[in-house]
């Protein structure tokens, strides 16, 4: 009883910190950011040919009383007379069942240049708005904590809610990307004119958000075989690094395809819980793939605490429609990027 108590105050110091501190808020990180390189870097925008359209759903921590809730949609295309590529990217996400919501539209774009006949450079840029939405209503204070009963929300509290709840700021970013058909280096910036995100006028605060620093790498190597549907057969090791002044991530591993079977093993390390184990496995054929990973704390308790985060992605890649892309004009661009596909 006391045990359980105790994570309940936890959680509710948690989202009682949210609110009355700057909210130095972390971009919402997704395991499969492979599935969906805008998110990390707009330098991938277009990357492939044809129109390419990604949803994702991620909850956190699902064993807990409010998980985090983070959903988007992107949609891409790659422009061949222009060198580039033009996306737009939607994103949703909710920590604490309504308590705090976060919304976001930003515009993408990468231009690419042609080095030889091997390799490719793409500049990125990502022009958007952040909106930030705060549920007073919904937060507890130390005033309605009762020392031997507990929670009590029907005590007064001296909290004053700031005069606005909502935040609606511009955010900019930009990317670096190196390729060629089996590897690729990218490099990118987010949060370039650190915008304010405090709901309290106060000097004390910190209100500029924080540069977000991303590093991105990672290969193809072909594998003896065909898979299922007749399809390559191929591994994908990656790496992912993202640095801010409020964590240092790193995620490493690979992902394994066997034609039309996919399936991968990665490991997180940093954040929240120190180190994460994440398994996969996904099914594609045509236009469309879907993909499920699961990251599992290594911690035992951790994984009996919060059961774990979830994600799942659908793609639906219009390049892979018969005769959407014609020989002429795949003789000019590379199929690069096979872990995106």
């Amino acid at each position: 009883m006391r045990s359980h108590f105790f994570y309940r105050w936890l959680w509710l110091s948690f989202i009682i910190g949210l609110a009355s501190t700057s909210l130095m808020a972390q971009d919402p990180l997704f395991t499969q950011y492979f599935s969906n390189p805008l998110t990390v870097n707009p330098a991938f925008t277009g990357v492939n040919e044809g129109v390419r359209i990604n949803t994702q759903f991620r909850t956190n921590w699902v064993n807990w009383p409010s998980p985090y809730k983070t959903a988007q949609i992107s949609i891409e295309n790659y422009a061949p007379v222009l060198n580039s590529g033009f996306g737009l990217r939607l994103l949703t996400d909710d920590a604490g069942n309504g308590v705090l919501k976060t919304n976001q539209i930003a515009a993408v774009y990468a231009y690419q240049l042609r080095v030889n006949k091997e390799w490719f450079i793409r500049f990125g840029m990502e022009a958007g708005v952040n909106q930030v939405q705060l549920n007073w209503s919904k937060l507890y204070f130390e005033d309605q904590i009762d020392p031997f009963k507990g929670l009590n929300p029907s005590l007064p509290v001296t909290g004053i809610p700031p005069s606005s709840l909502s935040r609606m700021e511009l955010d900019l970013g930009t990317g670096f990307l190196i390729y060629r058909d089996n590897g690729y280096v990218g490099l990118s910036l987010k949060h370039l004119n650190r915008y304010n995100q405090t709901f309290f006028n106060t000097s004390i605060l910190e209100t500029g958000r924080p540069l977000t620093f991303s590093f991105q790498s990672g290969l193809d190597f072909p594998v003896s075989g065909r898979g299922i549907g007749k399809g390559p057969v191929y591994l994908s090791p990656m790496l992912l690094y993202v640095s801010s002044s409020q964590s240092k991530i790193i995620q490493l591993g690979s992902s394994y395809h066997l034609g039309q079977l996919i399936t991968g093993v990665w490991a997180r390390f940093g954040g929240i819980q120190p180190i994460e184990s994440i398994v996969g496995f996904g099914f594609k054929k045509g236009i469309y793939k879907i993909l499920y990973t699961a990251e599992i704390p290594l911690d035992g308790k951790g994984l009996q605490r919060t059961l774990g985060s979830h994600e799942i992605t659908l793609s639906l890649r219009f390049s892979e429609a018969q005769n959407y892309i014609s020989k002429k004009t795949a003789q000019k661009t590379l199929n690069c990027f096979r872990f995106n596909n």
